[in-house]
């Protein structure tokens, strides 16, 4: 079951964020205020302590090869060049070359949704043989997995094969652990967001903002200021736009309304001051929110069928000049608002950092912890190379003037070579190689060292490939969007329950959420009281709302 629902659209503009930052280039010299990557001057214990790395640890190549066997979901757009093919291309000659890993496609499917993992379980059940390597996505997969025997643990190769940097961070980012300890043991090894890659911010009209001469809200009492002023000065259009129409209605991946509740965030489980974690769409500052958007409504601030509109149709209010406020990630200025500017003439859009809550306080629901997990077979005997694999897709993140892949994943693929330097012009269109059986996918927070690489984009530097390339590949837009995004980490509330659902939510979630999202939408449209809001949450914690809460706590405390 999972409990928050992923669309296309976002995968798409997530796997367009991992383009943009995983093909990383090589800096032969480091300016004055370049971000340093932390693995060039120390490795860290697994235990998170500084250690200095002695140079023991070095890539190899292994010889004889060894082939390592994974599965892979075929996407429309992924296409291929010059005769190669998934095992055979640009990536998979070069660990097969340099390291000696061999890429071996034991399952090639459609990428039809949930294909793979129908696949897997499947093979579970009629005792085919599993993949050596296998990316899970899907939290009661796993734990299916965990249960079938099928998979092993992956302390010892770890702590045993695993680079420095590699340790350094998730030694630094350790609770990405929670999402695959189970027992005392780690079933898997968790891939680590960036931090902030779904992370909403604000965007406006900049040129409605200067028509109304009011800066820029801090604070949500001049953010109501605001759509007063927007709804004045446009009467016929909305001063911002919601998608409504989702399982969680106003925490949409377009057009969300997180800022409005401060730091109790909804649909989240989070750390409440007893160290327990919580719920927060029963805590009081939940109606409170709701309150707040309820009389935005009442006053014309909202659309009135903003029940019925989802990511994308909120996001088409902004772009063909319906809306004047939308909330949404830094990505958003790549696709889809950059299509504002050319259906309005005139338009002029600018993103901004959150305003504060009806608490007083900053707040927005932060990005996963972990989107993939990498689980192995019980009796793979490769560890050592997958993690002499996994290290140089790491390197490419932390900015290594030694990564093999400076400037892309493929030559003829997403760069070329004119005049002896890469160029990501591409003949006929870069495309995204994507056949690598383990990626580390983000730069891991707390890895780099100064100004992050959209800051120094922005700031005009163009010093390494690294920023030569993502200049290139990126819109103004995107970039600033990803900046302001970067501004506000430490006003994240992430949600801390990563695991599989426990056992009563198997059979009381489905109805608790539906009980939320339309006591939510109600409540907003004033055909909900304050007192059957009240009752919702009694209610919610009597159906099984308690008895979960109780579950996940369990669950948290073995998982530390």
């Amino acid at each position: 079951m999972n409990r928050f629902v992923k669309t296309l659209s976002l995968m798409a503009a997530v796997c367009l964020l991992l383009w943009v930052s995983a093909c990383s280039g090589n800096q032969s010299s480091k300016p004055e205020n370049s971000a340093t990557p932390s693995s060039q001057r120390s490795g860290t214990a697994q235990d998170g302590s500084s250690a200095p790395d002695d140079g023991s640890w070095k890539l190899k190549k292994f010889d004889p090869p060894v082939t390592i066997s994974t599965a892979f979901a075929i996407r429309d757009l992924d296409k291929l060049r010059n005769g190669d093919t998934y095992e055979d291309n640009p990536l998979t000659r070069w660990y097969r070359d340099n390291l000696g890993i061999q890429t071996k496609y034991q399952w090639l499917l459609t990428d039809q949704g949930d294909a793979l993992n129908q696949k897997i379980r499947l093979a579970m059940a009629s005792g085919e043989k599993l993949p050596d390597l296998l990316p899970i996505s899907d939290n009661v997969l796993l734990n299916e997995l965990i249960e079938s025997g099928q998979i092993m643990s992956i302390d010892e190769a770890f702590e045993k094969y695993a680079s420095p940097r590699t340790k350094e961070a998730y030694a630094k980012n350790p609770d990405v652990w929670m999402a695959v300890t189970k027992d005392g043991k780690r079933w898997g090894l968790p891939t680590i967001s960036d931090g902030n890659i779904g992370d909403t911010i604000m965007w406006i009209r900049q040129d409605w903002l200067e028509a109304v001469n009011l800066p820029a809200p801090q604070t949500i009492e001049q953010f109501e200021a605001l759509l007063e002023a927007f709804k004045q000065k446009y009467p016929d259009k909305i001063p911002l736009a919601l998608s409504g129409k989702a399982l969680q209605p106003l925490a949409g991946y377009m057009g969300d309304a997180q800022f409005v509740f401060g730091e109790t965030q909804p649909y989240i489980w989070d750390k409440g001051e007893d160290g327990k974690l919580r719920y927060g769409s029963v805590q009081p500052g939940f109606k409170d929110g709701l309150a707040k958007l309820r009389q935005w409504f009442e006053q014309g601030y909202l659309g009135k069928e903003f029940a019925t509109h989802d990511e994308q149709k909120a996001a088409s209010l902004f772009t063909s000049g319906e809306a004047g406020i939308i909330f949404g990630p830094g990505w958003m200025g790549a696709w889809p608002l950059e299509d504002t500017a050319k259906n309005v003439p005139g338009a002029v859009v600018k993103p901004y950092e959150l305003p504060s809550g009806v608490d007083g306080a900053v707040g927005r629901i932060g990005t996963k912890l972990v989107y993939i997990t990498y689980v192995f077979r019980k009796d793979f005997e490769h560890m050592e190379a997958l993690f002499q694999y996994y290290d140089v897709s790491m390197g490419g993140l932390l900015e290594d003037p030694n990564s093999p892949f400076a400037a892309g994943q493929g030559e003829g693929y997403d760069y070329v070579m004119v005049d002896g330097k890469p160029s990501w012009d591409v003949p006929g269109g870069a495309i995204d190689l994507r056949y690598t059986m383990a990626t580390v996918g983000n730069t891991p927070p707390g890895m780099i060292e100064g100004p992050n690489i959209y800051e120094r984009v922005v700031d005009g530097k163009r010093d390494t490939i690294y920023e030569q390339k993502l200049a290139f590949s990126s819109s103004p837009l995107f970039l600033e969007g990803r900046l302001v995004s970067f501004k506000q980490l430490d006003k994240a509330r992430r949600d801390l329950f990563i695991g599989a659902p426990v056992k009563t939510m198997v059979s009381k979630w489905p109805l608790l959420t539906q009980m939320e999202s339309e006591v939510t939408i109600s409540y907003i449209y004033g055909k909900t009281s304050d007192a059957e809001l009240d009752q919702f949450i009694q209610d919610w914690l009597s159906k099984g709302g308690q008895q979960i809460t109780d579950e996940i706590n369990e669950w948290y405390a073995s998982a530390q």
